[in-house]
């Protein structure tokens, strides 16, 4: 089959970071490719209404181009914008968020200056592994590809997760069955470290015994509080070995952690998503924090009023129920899928103000009835999805508010991904 190569001048850069340019009136996604250049690439297969491509050649490079800072660029699909310019690619993350609120006729009357985390703040990360033939591959996957590269020391994990994956590796031959991929999730909330390992361990799909001493002994001799395994990403996890309670602060909230949890991706972006939230906020509120999670949010908002936390998943829900009991805390917690059966009009009117931080799917039933509401005059949004952001408020401002404020908040150094919190007022 006869490759077809164009010469393609990039006019954009799209939502995944690739360059976007044109071949036959129709848009090709360039990975690794920037604004302004004009570049030789085979055309691919077809994709999102056009087609992928894959850069051959720079022929006119951008003034913006620089050389990666990672020895692994070229073979790890981790980082997509490493080879831009840091102070444009901001720019960038600044300008889509702003041109898609524009183009959705949203005004913003303050944007906050933005926070951009720095490398090694990751604080979690979920790293691919592969063991074959004894040799262990233990890294992130290729660009758009199964095949896994070899990661010894990845320039966006912290040092605290960086030294926990180099003293796994000599364990992990011991854990992994030779020719089956695994994921190894691994979580540091600051006093504690949380690994769980998802894959086919074993020939009846579960541990054999001396898999799980390895286990055992890996998180003792490496200092994980909590290690557990899972054969699917849907199946509950199994502990194999706790040394410790894997507890998360939040304010003046301490929440026992359940496998997996989900925070922030670092402590830099949570302190200034929270400091967006609670500086909204007034004093002696009634506040509803939905999609909760384990209470990111839930625990400071507590120094300005009552705290009611709804979060959909049934065991991160009763883990907010104990941390309140146990401090003795002005916070009640809900289990309720948000998507399906958001708050109603009348539940809301109960509350003063109004926090959301719901996944890339957004929140627009939830939207819907806060726009219909009557008593909600402050609303703060979360969002790790621009598009769907853009959505949101567009429903929020037909129902009459206004975005007070806006701030971008990026956690992911060398990404296309961009958060952003919100203040909405009417």
């Amino acid at each position: 089959m006869t490759k077809t190569e164009a010469e393609i001048t990039i006019d954009s850069i799209g939502r995944r970071g690739d360059g976007i340019g044109e071949w036959r009136e129709r848009p090709v996604f360039i990975p690794r490719a920037l604004p302004g250049e004009r570049v030789l690439a085979q055309i691919g297969p077809e994709r999102d209404k056009g087609h992928a491509g894959k850069l051959l050649e720079i022929i006119s490079p951008s003034p913006e181009r620089a050389a990666a800072p990672c020895p692994h660029y070229d073979d790890c699909g981790g980082c997509a914008l490493q080879h831009w310019d840091m102070k444009a690619h901001h720019a960038w993350k600044e300008g889509r968020i702003r041109d898609l609120l524009a183009r959705a006729e949203i005004s913003v009357g303050e944007w906050k200056p933005s926070v951009f985390t720095p490398p090694r703040t990751r604080r979690r990360a979920t790293l691919a592994a592969f063991l074959q033939n004894k040799t262990l591959r233990l890294g992130y996957h290729r660009a758009r590809s199964h095949d896994i590269v070899d990661i010894p020391d990845c320039m966006v994990i912290s040092p605290r997760l960086r030294k926990l994956t180099e003293a796994m590796r000599p364990h992990l031959a011991g854990i992994l069955t030779d020719g089956r991929p695994a994921d190894i999730f691994a979580q540091d909330t600051g006093l504690s470290v949380d690994v769980m390992i998802t894959g086919l361990i074993g020939s009846r799909r579960e541990p054999q015994a001396k898999q799980r001493e390895a286990m055992a002994v890996m998180a003792r001799e490496c200092g994980i509080a909590r290690l557990s395994w899972r054969f699917r990403d849907r199946d509950e996890p199994e502990i194999i070995a706790q040394h410790a309670p894997v507890i998360k602060r939040s304010g003046d909230l301490s929440v026992e952690l359940p496998p997996g949890a989900f925070l922030q991706p670092s402590a830099e972006g949570e302190e200034a998503l929270v400091a967006a939230v609670t500086g909204a906020l007034g004093r002696n509120l009634k506040i509803a924090d939905l999609y909760a999670g384990c209470g990111t949010f839930s625990g400071p908002l507590l120094k300005h009023g009552h705290v009611h936390a709804v979060e959909g998943d049934a065991v991160s829900a009763a883990a907010l129920t104990r941390a309140a009991r146990t401090a003795n805390a002005n916070l009640t917690a809900e289990r309720r899928n948000l998507m399906d059966n958001p708050l109603t009009v009348k539940e809301l009117n109960k509350y003063d103000a109004v926090v959301f931080d719901p996944p890339r799917a957004g929140a627009a039933a939830q939207a819907a009835t806060l726009a219909a509401s009557t008593k909600v005059n402050l609303v703060i949004g979360i969002s790790c999805n621009p598009a769907t952001f853009a959505r949101d408020a567009g429903i929020l401002r037909d129902g009459g508010y206004a975005l007070l404020s806006a701030r971008i908040v990026d956690q992911f150094t060398w990404s296309a991904h961009i958060e952003l919190a919100a203040v909405f007022s009417r």
